[in-house]
């Protein structure tokens, strides 16, 4: 943990600052310490605000087996910049000088987009997948990591020029809920852009739910297997007119990579909570909280808006 951090983070009991036991600039092992006495450990380089992963136990496998899939400085290309500018209404390069919160980071797949745009980001994850971010980008000037609950953040009130929870509220298990304890962080005239899950398709969305039913209880270890197994039947799932029935049936990702698409056909079939919204839906949860300025964008159900000034959220 970079000492840094501590301007931002707050005990997420409190909202008081937060004192370390050691005075290096660079802390993989202490402890934080509030005014009122609530204490929080630093693991691996990471403070701690949760006690386990709890539901999100299927992400702290996957990101630790999947550490530098998504990872452009990884693959040689651009996926995950082109990502992070679709769920953008300003060109990426305006991330320059922005304090950016990662509300759901994975495996930190974004830390070194906004690194190289000169923005600071700080990643925050439920899941031990943390730790694979860490190991990803925690090398890079400021860049932070924080292993901590959507619902209970550890940062005081108006500080983020930009939040960004892209494919993570789908996978609480309250979506209208854990969108509603973001704008709390977010700076008056800041932006937050959100994506969910489409429930567009009825007909996807019912044969995803059936085939959960059973996949959420395979052991993790064993449905990674039947993950790699899958793959070469992406060349099915490709064929004009059998591909398309195919696809009515079972969803298996269409990523040219071949370890993409292991990755996320695991990441679809195993974490325990999963939900689709629609553009009304998550339109109204950026209305409840006052947003602005809302914008549709892709892909799936995304949107972005802005945190009005002389509002309190």
């Amino acid at each position: 943990m970079k000492r840094s951090l501590l301007a931002w983070l707050r005990c997420p009991i409190c909202l008081a600052t937060l004192e370390p036991d050691s005075a290096k600039q660079e802390i993989i092992e202490g402890r934080l310490t509030c005014a009122n006495a609530h204490r929080f450990p630093v693991r691996r380089g990471v403070p701690r605000f949760v006690q386990s992963d709890a539901y999100t136990q299927s992400f702290s496998y996957e990101w630790q087996r999947f550490r530098r899939t998504q990872l452009d400085s990884a693959t040689g290309r651009t996926d995950t910049r082109d990502r992070l500018q679709a769920s953008l209404n300003f060109p990426i390069q305006q991330l320059n000088g922005m304090l950016v919160l990662d509300a759901g980071c994975g495996m930190g797949r974004f830390a070194e987009v906004v690194h190289a745009c000169g923005g600071t980001y700080i990643g925050m994850d439920f899941s031990y997948a943390i730790d694979a971010a860490f190991q990803n980008a925690g090398h890079l000037p400021n860049v932070h990591f924080v292993q901590a609950d959507l619902f209970h953040t550890p940062f005081g009130d108006n500080m983020f020029d930009l939040v960004m929870s892209l494919g993570v509220l789908h996978h609480t298990p309250d979506p209208r809920r854990a969108f509603a304890s973001l704008p709390r962080v977010l700076k008056p005239g800041g932006k937050l852009t959100v994506t969910v899950y489409d429930a567009g398709n009825k007909v996807y969305v019912a044969n995803s739910r059936f085939w959960r039913r059973y996949t959420t209880r395979l052991p993790s270890r064993l449905l990674h297997v039947l993950s790699y197994a899958a793959a070469p039947l992406y060349y099915l799932w490709t064929l004009p007119i059998v591909g398309g029935l195919l696809r009515s049936v079972a969803f298996l990702s269409l990523e040219r990579d071949w370890r993409w698409r292991v990755l996320d056909t695991f990441d679809w079939y195993s974490p325990q909570y999963m939900s689709w919204h629609t553009h009304p839906e998550v339109f109204s949860w950026f209305k409840e909280n006052h947003f602005e300025q809302i914008d549709l964008l892709a892909p799936s159900i995304s949107q972005i808006g802005t945190k009005p000034s002389g509002v309190q959220i």
